[in-house]
């Protein structure tokens, strides 16, 4: 049975495969090699404009461009650093679905500086052929609308936003 901090035990390898991708997107190292082992075919994104990838090669260029453009965009003039989170928290839909919420700071250049706070959910289904969670889904999500009444998971260590600066005056974004 599941508590305040922890997953239910049928919906940890959702995390583990959550936590892959992260380190992945942060290294810098999204390769189709590696999104092939996270993320279902027909993935998709529901943001503006919603977008279906039907390959791993095509979510794979999706990711590379957010990591490699849109990150620099949005940090400029600064260099994107490392991602920390602030919140995190779970919703199970089914026995082999379950969505993650996130409300990530973005902190650049200099010294790791904490400078905007976005929001996700990230939906996962367990495939069976592979024996394995896969991203199935990622929703844009205002961070003021963070879902409050879902399952709140502990942060991994070396992940928790720290709280240097306050979170209300970190800069708002939605993905696009």
């Amino acid at each position: 049975m599941s508590n305040e901090k922890t997953m239910e035990l049928k919906y940890a390898g959702s995390l583990e495969t959550f936590y892959k991708y992260i380190n992945i997107l942060i290294e810098n190292e999204i390769t189709e090699e590696e999104m092939k082992k996270l993320f279902n075919n027909n993935f998709s994104f529901t943001g503006n404009p919603n977008r279906v990838f039907p390959t791993v090669s095509e979510i794979t260029k999706f990711y590379n461009g957010i990591r490699n453009d849109r990150y620099s965009e949005m940090c400029h003039p600064y260099k994107f650093a490392t991602l920390k989170f602030d919140k995190l928290s779970y919703f199970p839909l089914s026995e082999k679905s379950v969505m993650i919420a996130l409300l990530d700071i973005f902190h650049t250049t200099p010294n790791q500086t904490p400078r905007f706070k976005m929001a996700f959910i990230y939906t996962l289904i367990y495939n069976d052929e592979q024996k394995a969670w896969l991203f199935n889904n990622l929703t844009r999500l205002d961070v003021d609308l963070f879902p409050k009444n879902w399952i709140e998971v502990e942060i991994r260590e070396g992940f928790k936003y720290d709280s240097e600066m306050p979170i209300n005056e970190l800069e708002s974004f939605i993905a696009r």
